[in-house]
């Protein structure tokens, strides 16, 4: 007589977020400018062109941030970049197994830190002077003795100095302009949909501007080229705007 109770309570599913690819992104963009209740006079050549000068103003104004690795041999001091790199922006190199600049130090600090009750003696302030003094000593003992590698980009190269007594690796840290749509970030993919539809926008309103209306069944209808110019202008504006605000914090170059 008994019989399972089965649940029928509809579970609610999350919405899920997900970036478009060339194609959904294209498809986008005509259903933004009114297809396929209007007819919107662009090819798909257009379509693509758009996406690929939003794509390509992506790379050339903000990118995408990237790591990498660069295996440093003994004697050798330039290193071709892969064509993915396309500014180096910090190089992190291997700790030295062994460090000669610290026996130099004219103090005797442990690791060259300061003592911990030190910072309680208010008495004691004039060590902070000193303890100032240590890593200036130590920073110039290093360069002195070529303890502390340095790096230069120069075009496709990457230089680094001293030049190499060992095999060793080193972290390069650099601005990519080899990616896909779907590898970005939300807001990096937003910026390069609204900029795409900014293009389609403009090439649709030099289409139309050919004419400026055309004959119908109640008379001349009039386009909307004007309104179409104006407003991928003032996006295209803002877009510039918004781009540079969104880049990355800006790292010291050395070299």
């Amino acid at each position: 007589m008994g019989q399972a109770i089965k649940n029928i309570e509809s579970a609610e599913q999350p919405f899920t977020s997900q970036v478009m690819d060339a194609e959904a992104l294209g498809q986008w963009i005509l259903r933004r400018l009114g297809a396929p209740l209007w007819k919107v006079e662009l090819t798909q050549c257009h379509i693509d062109d758009a996406i690929e000068s939003a794509v390509r103003w992506f790379a050339a104004r903000k990118g995408v941030y990237k790591l990498g690795m660069v295996l440093l041999k003994s004697g050798k001091v330039s290193y071709t970049l892969s064509p993915e790199v396309d500014i180096v922006l910090d190089v992190i190199f291997e700790a030295a197994q062994s460090d000669i600049s610290l026996i130099f130090s004219p103090y005797l600090l442990m690791d060259e830190k300061v003592p911990y009750d030190v910072f309680a003696a208010p008495q004691s302030i004039g060590i902070y002077s000193s303890y100032t003094q240590v890593l200036q000593y130590v920073e110039t003992a290093k360069r002195v003795l070529s303890a502390e590698q340095d790096w230069e980009q120069r075009g496709r190269c990457l230089y680094v100095s001293p030049t190499p007594r060992h095999m060793s690796r080193c972290i390069v840290e650099f601005k990519s302009s080899v990616f896909n749509l779907n590898e970005l970030s939300e807001r990096d993919h937003d910026l390069v949909k609204r900029y795409a539809l900014a293009n389609a926008m403009r090439d649709l309103s030099l289409v139309r501007g050919k004419y400026s209306s055309f004959a119908g069944a109640q008379g001349d209808q009039t386009l909307n080229f004007d309104i179409l110019m104006t407003e991928s202008k003032e996006m295209i504006e803002k877009l510039n705007e918004e781009i540079i605000l969104s880049g990355y914090p800006m790292k010291f170059s050395t070299g």
